[in-house]
């Protein structure tokens, strides 16, 4: 007999999952917030030439591993929903055969 399905277990998961969501998105947006302040516009006089390009690759590539965690945990959110889903279904057809 396969082991019991932890609904605690899993709300716990889809919850810490859907706080690491929000904060992930929070930070991305102060860190695009951070950088169009301290930057100002393309043709900003606080900092221009290549350092200024290199470091906007950077923050770029930082930004898109960023995205990519999330989305990450998104996917993960979604499987584990996925899975209680198909553990609620399997109880009750459990139940429904005796």
């Amino acid at each position: 007999m396969p082991p019991k399905y932890d609904f605690a277990a899993a709300d716990r998961l889809s919850q810490q999952l859907s706080q690491l969501v929000g904060r992930l998105e929070s930070f991305i947006q102060l860190r695009e917030g951070q950088c169009k302040a301290l930057l100002g516009g393309r043709h900003s006089e606080n900092w221009q030439g290549a350092r200024r390009d290199g470091f906007q690759s950077h923050f770029r590539t930082q930004q898109t591993a960023l995205a990519a965690l999330k989305e990450a945990a998104l996917t993960l959110q979604s499987q584990v929903a996925s899975a209680t889903t198909a553990a609620h279904a399997a109880e009750k057809a459990e139940k429904n055969k005796h």
